[in-house]
């Protein structure tokens, strides 16, 4: 490592992806189908036989960026969320799920994506161990998400600067446009290979909250359900530093077709498929339903 590399804001980060443990080995049962294999998943990271999860936590970063959306949406959001008065807030308790809401300095967003970077590595980085803190709570199994404003800009600019193509096979209408310039505008300006420039240039704090909660627990072997877009972009960030970074983390849902095509690039098979692009882990608490019943499979 050079000494402007170990000086890096992210030199932290690219430590604790560079020293991870190992998940434990169970192979599911031949004619289990996919129950067997949620089963089998949650016994690798937990160690657990048979599996169980007791203390799931939906995790949910709000990030605002400037000129998109409704004026004050993300302050809405975490309000009606912190009321009760939310899906998610009514499904989590339903599933006895803990929800936690973190407010990533909604009152100053981030700059236009098109215009400017979205964060210094210094904010990127502070802001991706601000997310580790979902782990406080010692969940045994993560849902990531974000409450953010068309959260799937942002996934998609990461999209593209990550596995390429073009706009359009990430984001449909004028967002592709949109999306399109901003990338162009951060490959002008940074080296878009380097999966946490990608992210400090391209994604919210939010997303980088969500990335910082998914590393966190892979170090501590904390299975993940990936919850829509934006929580796959974070992810898709920590598979471009090291593919094992997420080999904790299953597909809860699959929304829209950039979402589809980014867990196909990330080879995950979504748990189930809702027609939603809900981010506010709607999807990843329907399937946490699920993993639930695979832990009766034998």
């Amino acid at each position: 490592m050079t000494a402007s590399a170990a000086a890096s804001p992210f030199a932290d980060i690219r430590r604790l992806a560079a020293d991870l443990p190992a998940p434990g080995v169970f192979v599911p049962p031949a004619d289990g189908g996919r129950l067997a294999e949620i089963s089998a998943w949650l016994t690798a990271w937990t160690g657990r036989t048979p599996p169980s999860v007791n203390r799931p936590v939906v995790a949910l970063y709000a990030g605002a960026r400037q000129g998109i959306g409704p004026r004050g949406y993300a302050r809405d959001r975490l309000e009606t969320i912190a009321a009760g008065g939310a899906s998610i807030s009514r499904m989590a308790g339903s599933q006895g799920a803990g929800l936690e809401a973190f407010d990533l300095a909604i009152d100053r967003p981030t700059p236009d994506a098109r215009q400017k970077a979205s964060m210094s590595e210094k904010e990127c980085a502070a802001t991706m161990a601000f997310g580790m803190e979902a782990l406080a709570k010692q969940p045994d199994l993560l849902i990531p998400g974000v409450i953010a404003a068309e959260a799937h800009r942002d996934a998609a600019a990461i999209a593209l600067a990550l596995f390429g193509g073009e706009a359009a096979d990430w984001a449909v209408g004028e967002v592709a446009a949109d999306v399109a310039a901003a990338v162009e505008r951060a490959r002008g300006e940074g080296d878009l290979s380097d999966p946490l420039e990608a992210l400090r240039q391209l994604g919210g704090r939010e997303t980088a909250a969500v990335a910082g909660a998914i590393l966190a627990a892979r170090v501590q072997k904390i299975p993940v359900l990936l919850d829509g877009y934006a929580a796959s972009a974070a992810a898709a960030v920590l598979h471009a530093i090291d593919p094992d970074l997420i080999a904790h983390a299953v597909a809860a849902h699959v929304g829209g077709p950039g979402h589809a095509r980014l867990l196909a690039a990330l080879g995950k098979a979504p748990l189930v498929s809702l027609e939603i692009e809900d981010e506010e882990g709607v999807g990843g608490v329907s399937a946490l339903a699920l993993v639930r019943l695979a832990c009766e499979v034998r």
